[in-house]
Protein backbone atom coordinates (compact mmCIF):
# COMPACT_ATOMS: atom_id res chain seq x y z
CA UNK A 1 0.00 0.00 0.00
CA UNK A 2 2.86 2.51 0.65
CA UNK A 3 4.16 1.80 -2.49
CA UNK A 4 1.01 2.85 -4.25
CA UNK A 5 0.57 5.73 -1.99
CA UNK A 6 3.87 6.91 -3.38
CA UNK A 7 3.71 5.95 -7.03
CA UNK A 8 -0.29 8.51 -6.50
CA UNK A 9 1.85 11.07 -4.94
CA UNK A 10 4.28 11.62 -7.23
CA UNK A 11 2.00 11.23 -10.19
CA UNK A 12 0.25 14.21 -8.13
CA UNK A 13 3.16 16.33 -8.44
CA UNK A 14 4.03 15.63 -11.44
CA UNK A 15 0.06 16.17 -13.07
CA UNK A 16 0.83 19.59 -10.48
CA UNK A 17 4.29 21.16 -12.48
CA UNK A 18 2.83 19.86 -15.72
CA UNK A 19 -0.08 22.26 -15.36
CA UNK A 20 1.47 25.38 -13.50
CA UNK A 21 2.31 26.97 -16.85
CA UNK A 22 -1.22 26.46 -18.41
CA UNK A 23 -2.51 27.54 -15.04
CA UNK A 24 -0.30 31.17 -14.86
CA UNK A 25 -1.82 31.93 -18.87
CA UNK A 26 -5.26 30.71 -18.51
CA UNK A 27 -8.02 31.54 -15.73
CA UNK A 28 -9.83 28.98 -16.55
CA UNK A 29 -7.07 26.29 -16.05
CA UNK A 30 -6.31 27.47 -12.70
CA UNK A 31 -9.37 25.55 -10.39
CA UNK A 32 -7.95 22.19 -11.76
CA UNK A 33 -4.19 23.48 -11.14
CA UNK A 34 -5.74 24.64 -7.68
CA UNK A 35 -7.27 21.43 -7.22
CA UNK A 36 -4.38 19.07 -8.16
CA UNK A 37 -2.34 21.26 -5.94
CA UNK A 38 -4.27 20.75 -2.89
CA UNK A 39 -4.33 17.21 -3.29
CA UNK A 40 -1.06 17.02 -3.68
CA UNK A 41 0.07 18.81 -0.56
CA UNK A 42 -2.63 17.37 1.22
CA UNK A 43 -1.30 13.77 0.12
CA UNK A 44 2.55 14.80 1.29
CA UNK A 45 1.22 16.23 4.36
CA UNK A 46 -0.22 12.54 5.33
CA UNK A 47 3.47 10.83 5.03
CA UNK A 48 4.66 9.42 8.36
CA UNK A 49 8.04 11.66 7.65
CA UNK A 50 5.81 14.61 7.16
CA UNK A 51 4.02 14.16 9.82
CA UNK A 52 6.28 13.73 12.48
CA UNK A 53 8.18 16.34 11.20
CA UNK A 54 4.81 19.37 10.99
CA UNK A 55 3.74 17.70 14.44
CA UNK A 56 7.09 18.05 16.34
CA UNK A 57 7.15 21.44 14.71
CA UNK A 58 4.46 22.92 15.43
CA UNK A 59 4.00 21.27 18.77
CA UNK A 60 0.45 20.31 18.42
CA UNK A 61 -0.88 16.64 18.07
CA UNK A 62 -2.12 15.63 14.68
CA UNK A 63 -1.99 19.12 13.26
CA UNK A 64 -0.98 17.71 9.96
CA UNK A 65 -4.03 15.52 10.11
CA UNK A 66 -6.29 18.73 10.38
CA UNK A 67 -3.94 20.65 7.19
CA UNK A 68 -4.67 17.65 5.24
CA UNK A 69 -8.37 17.41 5.57
CA UNK A 70 -8.60 21.03 5.19
CA UNK A 71 -6.69 21.27 1.60
CA UNK A 72 -9.08 18.06 0.81
CA UNK A 73 -11.62 20.72 1.60
CA UNK A 74 -10.04 23.12 -0.97
CA UNK A 75 -9.13 20.37 -3.46
CA UNK A 76 -12.65 18.78 -3.79
CA UNK A 77 -14.30 22.98 -4.09
CA UNK A 78 -11.72 23.44 -6.73
CA UNK A 79 -12.46 20.17 -8.48
CA UNK A 80 -16.45 21.24 -8.48
CA UNK A 81 -15.38 24.48 -9.97
CA UNK A 82 -13.90 23.16 -12.68
CA UNK A 83 -16.06 20.95 -13.80
CA UNK A 84 -19.15 23.79 -13.49
CA UNK A 85 -17.27 26.01 -15.24
CA UNK A 86 -17.29 23.62 -18.26
CA UNK A 87 -20.42 22.18 -17.81
CA UNK A 88 -22.36 25.39 -16.26
CA UNK A 89 -20.92 27.75 -17.16
CA UNK A 90 -23.60 30.58 -16.93
CA UNK A 91 -24.16 29.30 -13.10
CA UNK A 92 -20.61 29.41 -12.26
CA UNK A 93 -20.50 33.15 -10.45
CA UNK A 94 -23.66 31.61 -8.09
CA UNK A 95 -21.67 27.89 -7.72
CA UNK A 96 -18.82 29.93 -6.26
CA UNK A 97 -20.43 31.67 -3.96
CA UNK A 98 -22.43 28.39 -2.52
CA UNK A 99 -18.88 26.69 -2.74
CA UNK A 100 -17.28 29.50 -0.89
CA UNK A 101 -20.40 29.25 2.06
CA UNK A 102 -19.98 25.53 2.11
CA UNK A 103 -15.72 25.04 2.33
CA UNK A 104 -15.46 28.21 4.23
CA UNK A 105 -18.18 26.57 6.95
CA UNK A 106 -16.67 23.26 6.84
CA UNK A 107 -13.01 24.31 7.04
CA UNK A 108 -14.38 26.68 10.59
CA UNK A 109 -16.60 23.59 11.90
CA UNK A 110 -13.50 21.07 11.21
CA UNK A 111 -11.08 23.76 13.38
CA UNK A 112 -13.23 23.88 16.38
CA UNK A 113 -13.81 20.20 16.49
CA UNK A 114 -10.64 19.34 16.29
CA UNK A 115 -9.56 21.35 19.15
CA UNK A 116 -12.25 19.74 21.08
CA UNK A 117 -11.53 16.41 20.46
CA UNK A 118 -8.84 15.03 22.92
CA UNK A 119 -5.26 14.33 21.58
CA UNK A 120 -3.36 13.29 24.65
CA UNK A 121 -0.45 11.82 22.69
CA UNK A 122 0.50 11.85 18.63
CA UNK A 123 -1.39 8.77 16.76
CA UNK A 124 -1.02 6.94 13.42
CA UNK A 125 -4.57 7.55 12.49
CA UNK A 126 -6.45 10.05 13.66
CA UNK A 127 -9.47 8.62 12.54
CA UNK A 128 -8.78 5.32 14.13
CA UNK A 129 -7.70 7.01 17.53
CA UNK A 130 -11.20 8.86 17.60
CA UNK A 131 -13.53 6.28 16.95
CA UNK A 132 -16.27 6.75 19.87
CA UNK A 133 -15.17 10.34 20.50
CA UNK A 134 -18.47 12.50 19.64
CA UNK A 135 -16.08 15.50 19.12
CA UNK A 136 -14.01 12.99 16.70
CA UNK A 137 -17.11 11.58 15.07
CA UNK A 138 -18.77 14.58 14.46
CA UNK A 139 -15.42 16.43 12.61
CA UNK A 140 -15.27 13.20 10.50
CA UNK A 141 -18.99 13.90 9.52
CA UNK A 142 -18.47 17.10 8.82
CA UNK A 143 -14.95 16.20 6.17
CA UNK A 144 -16.77 13.45 4.59
CA UNK A 145 -20.37 15.29 4.10
CA UNK A 146 -18.70 18.44 2.54
CA UNK A 147 -16.41 16.35 0.47
CA UNK A 148 -19.20 13.56 -0.24
CA UNK A 149 -21.14 16.58 -1.85
CA UNK A 150 -18.55 18.15 -3.93
CA UNK A 151 -17.48 14.72 -5.40
CA UNK A 152 -21.60 13.79 -5.85
CA UNK A 153 -22.17 16.73 -7.11
CA UNK A 154 -18.89 16.53 -9.87
CA UNK A 155 -20.16 13.24 -11.20
CA UNK A 156 -23.11 14.30 -12.19
CA UNK A 157 -22.17 16.91 -14.12
CA UNK A 158 -18.77 15.26 -15.88
CA UNK A 159 -21.10 12.66 -16.47
CA UNK A 160 -23.91 14.96 -18.23
CA UNK A 161 -21.18 16.89 -20.06
CA UNK A 162 -19.39 13.71 -21.36
CA UNK A 163 -22.59 13.00 -23.62
CA UNK A 164 -22.31 16.56 -25.43
CA UNK A 165 -18.25 16.57 -25.84
CA UNK A 166 -17.01 16.29 -29.62
CA UNK A 167 -13.76 15.11 -29.46
CA UNK A 168 -13.36 11.35 -28.36
CA UNK A 169 -10.54 12.06 -26.26
CA UNK A 170 -12.56 14.77 -24.00
CA UNK A 171 -15.34 12.50 -23.46
CA UNK A 172 -13.69 9.97 -22.65
CA UNK A 173 -11.45 11.45 -19.81
CA UNK A 174 -14.61 13.40 -18.40
CA UNK A 175 -15.76 9.79 -17.91
CA UNK A 176 -12.99 9.10 -16.16
CA UNK A 177 -13.01 11.93 -14.24
CA UNK A 178 -16.14 11.00 -13.56
CA UNK A 179 -15.21 7.75 -12.67
CA UNK A 180 -12.63 9.32 -9.83
CA UNK A 181 -15.19 11.51 -8.18
CA UNK A 182 -17.57 8.61 -8.07
CA UNK A 183 -15.32 7.11 -6.19
CA UNK A 184 -14.69 10.27 -4.13
CA UNK A 185 -18.08 10.40 -2.78
CA UNK A 186 -18.03 6.41 -2.49
CA UNK A 187 -14.81 6.89 -0.36
CA UNK A 188 -16.30 9.55 1.61
CA UNK A 189 -19.21 7.40 2.34
CA UNK A 190 -17.42 4.49 3.47
CA UNK A 191 -15.05 6.83 6.06
CA UNK A 192 -18.93 8.45 7.35
CA UNK A 193 -20.60 4.50 7.60
CA UNK A 194 -16.97 3.43 9.84
CA UNK A 195 -16.88 6.54 11.92
CA UNK A 196 -20.50 5.98 12.48
CA UNK A 197 -19.96 2.32 13.32
CA UNK A 198 -17.60 3.00 15.40
CA UNK A 199 -19.41 5.49 17.65
CA UNK A 200 -22.55 3.23 17.89
CA UNK A 201 -20.60 0.03 18.44
CA UNK A 202 -16.55 0.81 19.56
CA UNK A 203 -14.47 -1.89 18.86
CA UNK A 204 -16.45 -3.10 15.63
CA UNK A 205 -13.72 -1.34 13.05
CA UNK A 206 -10.64 -2.65 12.16
CA UNK A 207 -7.23 -2.14 9.96
CA UNK A 208 -8.67 -3.92 6.77
CA UNK A 209 -11.73 -1.86 6.74
CA UNK A 210 -9.57 1.22 7.52
CA UNK A 211 -7.24 -0.48 4.41
CA UNK A 212 -10.13 -0.59 1.96
CA UNK A 213 -11.17 2.87 2.23
CA UNK A 214 -7.54 3.90 1.57
CA UNK A 215 -7.37 1.81 -1.52
CA UNK A 216 -11.05 3.06 -2.83
CA UNK A 217 -9.27 7.17 -1.59
CA UNK A 218 -6.08 5.98 -4.29
CA UNK A 219 -8.18 4.43 -7.01
CA UNK A 220 -10.40 7.78 -6.96
CA UNK A 221 -7.04 10.17 -7.13
CA UNK A 222 -5.47 8.11 -9.97
CA UNK A 223 -8.40 8.29 -11.91
CA UNK A 224 -8.81 11.92 -11.26
CA UNK A 225 -5.18 12.23 -12.44
CA UNK A 226 -5.75 9.98 -15.58
CA UNK A 227 -9.59 11.23 -16.72
CA UNK A 228 -7.87 15.16 -16.53
CA UNK A 229 -4.68 14.37 -18.78
CA UNK A 230 -6.59 12.21 -21.38
CA UNK A 231 -8.17 16.05 -23.13
CA UNK A 232 -4.49 17.14 -22.91
CA UNK A 233 -2.56 13.94 -24.06
CA UNK A 234 -5.31 13.84 -27.04
CA UNK A 235 -4.36 17.46 -27.68
CA UNK A 236 -0.78 16.38 -28.19
CA UNK A 237 -1.41 13.55 -30.23
CA UNK A 238 -3.47 15.87 -32.09
CA UNK A 239 -0.22 18.45 -32.64
CA UNK A 240 2.13 15.50 -33.37
CA UNK A 241 -0.57 14.20 -36.58
CA UNK A 242 -1.14 17.81 -37.85
CA UNK A 243 2.92 18.78 -37.97
CA UNK A 244 3.37 15.36 -40.00
CA UNK A 245 0.55 16.23 -42.05
CA UNK A 246 1.74 19.43 -42.49
CA UNK A 247 5.53 18.23 -43.39
CA UNK A 248 4.11 15.94 -45.70
CA UNK A 249 1.82 18.40 -47.99
CA UNK A 250 4.49 21.45 -47.73
CA UNK A 251 6.18 20.43 -51.11
CA UNK A 252 2.72 20.15 -52.90
CA UNK A 253 1.64 23.73 -51.25
CA UNK A 254 5.19 25.27 -52.13
CA UNK A 255 4.74 23.90 -55.56
CA UNK A 256 1.38 25.28 -56.26
CA UNK A 257 1.83 28.83 -54.79
CA UNK A 258 4.99 29.20 -56.90
CA UNK A 259 2.61 29.45 -59.57
CA UNK A 260 0.01 31.16 -57.79
CA UNK A 261 1.69 33.47 -55.10
CA UNK A 262 -0.92 35.64 -54.54
CA UNK A 263 -3.21 32.86 -52.84
CA UNK A 264 -0.32 33.49 -49.66
CA UNK A 265 -1.75 34.67 -46.69
CA UNK A 266 0.32 36.82 -44.37
CA UNK A 267 3.28 34.94 -41.72
CA UNK A 268 2.43 31.93 -39.66
CA UNK A 269 5.47 31.40 -37.60
CA UNK A 270 3.73 31.71 -34.31
CA UNK A 271 0.43 29.54 -34.99
CA UNK A 272 0.28 26.37 -33.99
CA UNK A 273 -0.05 23.54 -36.03
CA UNK A 274 -3.56 22.81 -36.60
CA UNK A 275 -3.82 26.41 -37.48
CA UNK A 276 -0.89 26.69 -39.83
CA UNK A 277 -2.44 23.28 -41.35
CA UNK A 278 -5.99 24.86 -41.98
CA UNK A 279 -3.90 27.76 -43.79
CA UNK A 280 -2.16 25.28 -45.48
CA UNK A 281 -5.00 23.09 -46.61
CA UNK A 282 -6.86 26.58 -47.52
CA UNK A 283 -4.37 27.54 -49.73
CA UNK A 284 -3.62 24.25 -51.91
CA UNK A 285 -7.74 24.23 -51.85
CA UNK A 286 -7.36 27.90 -53.61
CA UNK A 287 -4.11 27.46 -55.74
CA UNK A 288 -5.85 24.35 -57.34
CA UNK A 289 -9.02 26.30 -57.62
CA UNK A 290 -7.23 29.01 -59.81
CA UNK A 291 -5.11 26.44 -61.56
CA UNK A 292 -8.48 24.34 -62.83
CA UNK A 293 -9.25 27.44 -64.56
CA UNK A 294 -5.77 26.82 -67.27
CA UNK A 295 -6.78 23.57 -67.69
CA UNK A 296 -8.64 22.64 -70.66
CA UNK A 297 -10.85 19.65 -70.92
CA UNK A 298 -9.03 17.43 -72.84
CA UNK A 299 -6.01 17.68 -71.08
CA UNK A 300 -8.25 16.53 -67.87
CA UNK A 301 -9.04 13.69 -69.81
CA UNK A 302 -5.78 12.83 -71.02
CA UNK A 303 -4.91 12.73 -67.42
CA UNK A 304 -7.52 10.59 -66.18
CA UNK A 305 -6.57 8.37 -69.36
CA UNK A 306 -2.99 7.92 -68.07
CA UNK A 307 -3.76 7.71 -64.54
CA UNK A 308 -6.13 4.57 -65.54
CA UNK A 309 -3.07 3.09 -67.15
CA UNK A 310 -0.77 3.40 -64.79
CA UNK A 311 -2.13 0.07 -62.67
CA UNK A 312 -3.26 2.34 -59.81
CA UNK A 313 -6.71 2.33 -58.40
CA UNK A 314 -9.17 4.13 -56.14
CA UNK A 315 -7.99 7.48 -54.77
CA UNK A 316 -4.59 7.05 -55.88
CA UNK A 317 -5.72 6.62 -59.25
CA UNK A 318 -7.99 10.15 -58.66
CA UNK A 319 -4.68 11.60 -56.81
CA UNK A 320 -2.66 11.07 -59.92
CA UNK A 321 -4.96 12.23 -62.82
CA UNK A 322 -5.20 15.39 -60.56
CA UNK A 323 -1.81 15.49 -59.76
CA UNK A 324 -0.77 15.22 -64.11
CA UNK A 325 -2.95 17.95 -64.82
CA UNK A 326 -2.38 20.01 -61.96
CA UNK A 327 1.43 19.85 -63.24
CA UNK A 328 0.81 21.36 -66.86
CA UNK A 329 -1.74 24.08 -64.86
CA UNK A 330 1.54 25.32 -63.18
CA UNK A 331 3.91 25.03 -66.63
CA UNK A 332 0.78 27.28 -67.89
CA UNK A 333 0.18 29.49 -65.13
CA UNK A 334 4.25 30.38 -64.94
CA UNK A 335 4.27 30.69 -68.98
CA UNK A 336 1.89 33.04 -69.17
CA UNK A 337 -1.41 31.62 -70.38
CA UNK A 338 -4.64 32.96 -70.87
CA UNK A 339 -7.39 30.94 -68.43
CA UNK A 340 -9.54 28.30 -70.48
CA UNK A 341 -13.01 29.62 -68.14
CA UNK A 342 -14.96 29.62 -64.61
CA UNK A 343 -16.89 26.68 -65.10
CA UNK A 344 -14.58 24.24 -64.68
CA UNK A 345 -13.20 26.10 -61.41
CA UNK A 346 -16.32 26.39 -59.94
CA UNK A 347 -17.20 22.25 -60.45
CA UNK A 348 -13.93 21.85 -58.66
CA UNK A 349 -14.75 24.14 -55.75
CA UNK A 350 -17.76 22.62 -55.23
CA UNK A 351 -16.18 19.12 -54.97
CA UNK A 352 -13.73 20.44 -52.49
CA UNK A 353 -15.88 21.88 -50.34
CA UNK A 354 -18.20 19.10 -50.05
CA UNK A 355 -15.16 17.30 -48.28
CA UNK A 356 -14.96 17.56 -43.99
CA UNK A 357 -11.27 19.16 -43.21
CA UNK A 358 -9.78 15.56 -42.08
CA UNK A 359 -11.24 13.80 -45.25
CA UNK A 360 -9.16 17.27 -47.22
CA UNK A 361 -6.39 16.28 -45.55
CA UNK A 362 -5.82 12.85 -46.35
CA UNK A 363 -6.73 13.98 -49.75
CA UNK A 364 -4.24 16.05 -49.87
CA UNK A 365 -1.62 13.54 -48.29
CA UNK A 366 -2.57 11.67 -51.56
CA UNK A 367 -2.36 14.30 -53.73
CA UNK A 368 0.99 15.22 -52.79
CA UNK A 369 3.01 12.35 -52.99
CA UNK A 370 1.00 11.49 -56.24
CA UNK A 371 2.34 15.07 -57.66
CA UNK A 372 6.05 14.12 -56.99
CA UNK A 373 5.40 10.49 -58.15
CA UNK A 374 7.62 9.77 -61.33
CA UNK A 375 4.56 9.05 -63.17
CA UNK A 376 3.42 12.85 -62.51
CA UNK A 377 6.44 13.79 -63.36
CA UNK A 378 6.70 11.52 -66.73
CA UNK A 379 3.37 12.03 -68.48
CA UNK A 380 2.98 16.02 -67.83
CA UNK A 381 6.01 16.67 -69.62
CA UNK A 382 4.70 14.57 -72.10
CA UNK A 383 0.95 16.71 -72.04
CA UNK A 384 3.07 19.84 -71.84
Amino acid sequence: MNTVKEIVLALLWAVTLWRLPAAVRVPRQRALWTAFASIAAASTLGEPGVVDHVDQLAGVHNLSTLGKNLLGIVGSAAILDFVVAIARPRALPRARRALTVLATVSMTAMSVLFALTPRPSEVSDFYQANVGSLAGTAYCMVFTGCLGIAMTVATWLFWAYSRHAGAAWLRTGLRLLGAGTALGALYSLLRTALMLLGFLHPGVINAPATTVADAVENAAISLIIVGSSLPAVGVLWRSVRDWWALRRIQPLWAELTSAVPDIVLDARSRLTPRVRLHRTVIEIRDAVLVLSSYVPEHVRRQAEHTAGLSGVQGDRRTALSEAIWLRTACAAKLDGADIVGESERQATASATMALDFDAEVARLLILSEAYHSPAARTHAKEQA
